[in-house]
């Protein structure tokens, strides 16, 4: 299931077909999809409509659970708690006064939502900044951007994507996160990491990728491996 059937999609679909795969597409731009169970892949580009969709599936290759893990931080944090895996001290606030009033606590903070699909999240240096943007968020339409959730801020952030057994931008830390993927089961995953000196915390997961013809054997490889049920 796609969002679009450029050139990049084409391809993919077309080496599928080539290993002897029988595939059926669904452009969402162009058709509506019922329920239909079965296997699919989700190439969406938005992690709220392809969790809606998941659900006319009996099996997707990034599962529904990764999806309900990518728009709500707090369960992706205790689930990630439960594997073993270090997480951040977090708190919810839904008052601007009281997103400043956490914030001059930490001094430098890491003002997110409940997803980073919403594309809000972001390092605030004052109180009175971070008390600014959740007064913003307050007019904005969606209701998940009216909730903050407030992390101290780490030192740098890492983007990481994983495809199957690859792991992009991952440096030193790709055997780290790619059985942090197993461990999770999203096979096409993006990453946002925080570094707090040498120690290593995840802040936030997209069940999408980056689709680009220097993606595509990646991709392949990683839908065939879901497929015969190597993941």
């Amino acid at each position: 299931m796609l969002s679009k059937y450029g050139p990049v999609e084409q391809r993919i679909h077309n080496e599928l077909v080539s290993k002897g795969f029988r595939v059926s597409l669904v452009n969402t731009r162009d058709d509506g999809v019922g329920y239909v169970g079965g296997k699919a892949v989700l190439l969406l580009d938005d992690a709220f409509e392809a969790f809606v969709i998941s659900g006319l599936f009996e099996d997707t290759l990034n599962p529904r659970d990764v999806y309900i893990m990518a728009i709500n931080r707090a369960l992706l944090f205790r689930e990630l708690s439960r594997l073993g895996y270090p997480t951040p001290e977090v708190s919810i606030a839904l008052n601007p006064n009281v997103v400043g009033k956490l914030i001059k606590g930490l001094g430098r903070a890491y003002l997110a939502t409940p997803t980073p699909a919403l594309g809000l999240d972001g390092i605030v240096t004052t109180w009175e900044g971070g008390k600014s943007v959740a007064e913003h968020r307050m007019y904005m339409a969606n209701p998940l951007a009216r909730i903050n959730m407030v992390i101290r801020a780490p030192d740098r952030l890492i983007n990481a994507q994983v495809i199957g057994d690859e792991c992009v931008g991952c440096g030193e830390l790709g055997n780290w996160v790619l059985k942090l993927s197993r461990d999770i089961r999203c096979l096409m995953c993006t990453y946002t990491i925080g570094a707090y000196g040498s120690d290593y915390v995840v802040l936030g997961i997209e069940p999408r990728i980056e689709l680009t013809m220097n993606t595509v054997n990646n991709v392949v490889d990683a839908i065939v491996g879901w497929l015969d049920g190597r993941w």
